[in-house]
């Protein structure tokens, strides 16, 4: 499956021709499977106890896949033969539209999962702002769709423009690799040379960062869950020549997995004076590690809570060795805040709600 996957990245129109035929694949089966699990999960949740999980499912695929027509529709409307012909020849237009077309998608897809999976988010404990101008923003990575609420919290709320750091795995989503494709945007492939590229790929998208935009990255590289903490101290215990250097910060963190400084430090070394690094903290959806959690995790009991902090990138260290200190003590905040607040929020959702969908727009 992984041969597959890095032959379908690497060859750009088999992917895309791929990836609609799996489409249309799955919208035949669709129309056949989705009416049904909806209508029995309607009828299971007659039952004492019942949560409709099918009911619920099947309705959060159906916007989906809604969505996802629309988009790669709207998209053409943009690009190509069918372009619009307001936004033809005016590339500042035509990006606005770009990003207005993803929040817009993103929305729908937010507010059905605050219908059908009783998502919720929580505002941090206490109350700040998030800074002015640009930003690079260094994100813990757990939980389904915790990247995608991110990304719309930051143009709904923050009203910035997002640039994401993001795994070439994701251009197999016709969608993503249509939109995501014409917008600013670095896609992090597997072998080690376009890991290399990705590096100055993310510093050029730092260096352009105006003051409605953000620099999105990942530092753990990929979602947390248990087992890979797991297998990743393992690993380390195993190599014996960095086992005393890694081993005790990865061992220290619970929560997450242990940042990854190059491609974060590299947009702190490109930004223009004035951006500030945010960290962002969140726990509520981590939990669900597999498709059988997700199955028995809704509806969701727990809000999304999350927090944030920030620094001037001039705050930084400069020196290699104090930077990766500054980074493990950054991403242990990150650790302890999980702890505090994961086990905090077990207890419900009594706290205030925020419906991101009421704040104000990205401006245009």
């Amino acid at each position: 499956m992984t041969s597959t996957i890095r032959f379908l990245v690497r060859h750009t129109a088999l992917r895309r021709l791929m990836g609609l035929c799996l489409l249309g694949v799955f919208l035949l089966a669709g129309l056949v499977v989705l009416p049904v699990a909806f209508l029995l999960g309607v009828l299971l949740s007659l039952r004492p106890g019942g949560r409709g999980r099918s009911a619920r499912f099947a309705a959060f695929t159906t916007v989906y896949l809604a969505a996802e027509i629309a988009g790669l529709w709207q998209v053409l409307r943009l690009r190509g033969p069918l372009a619009r012909a307001d936004v033809a020849g005016d590339p500042a237009r035509l990006l606005d539209e770009h990003y207005l077309l993803l929040q817009r998608l993103l929305g729908r897809l937010h507010s059905a999962a605050e219908r059908w999976f009783g998502l919720r988010l929580t505002p941090p404990d206490r109350g700040h702002d998030v800074p002015d101008g640009p930003l690079i923003v260094a994100s813990r990575h757990a939980g389904p769709g915790d990247s995608f609420l991110l990304v719309y919290a930051l143009m709904v709320v923050a009203g910035r423009r997002p640039r994401v750091v993001l795994s070439r795995a994701l251009a197999l989503d016709p969608l993503i690799d249509a939109l995501l494709s014409h917008t600013p945007n670095c896609f992090v492939g597997f072998e080690s040379d376009q890991r290399q590229r990705s590096t100055d790929e993310i510093a050029g998208l730092a260096r352009t960062l105006g003051p409605r935009d953000a620099v999105v990255i990942f530092p753990e590289g990929r979602n947390f869950t248990v087992l890979r903490r797991a297998r990743l101290i393992e690993r380390l215990r195993r190599r014996r020549r960095d086992a005393r250097r890694l081993l005790p910060s990865a061992r220290a963190l619970e929560h997450v997995l242990p940042a990854r400084g190059c491609g974060l430090f590299a947009a702190v070394d490109a930004a223009p004076p004035g951006t500030h690094l945010v960290f962002v903290a969140h726990t509520g959806l981590d939990a669900i590690e597999s498709a059988r959690d997700a199955w028995r995790a809704v509806p969701l009991e727990r809000p999304v809570e999350l927090d944030w902090w920030s620094s001037r990138v001039d705050e930084v260290p400069t020196d290699a060795a104090d930077r990766e200190r500054w980074l493990e003590a950054q991403w242990l905040r990150v650790d302890a805040w999980i702890d505090d607040h994961g086990a905090q929020s077990e207890a419900g959702p009594d706290s205030a709600v925020v419906d991101a969908n009421q704040n104000r727009a990205i401006p245009t």
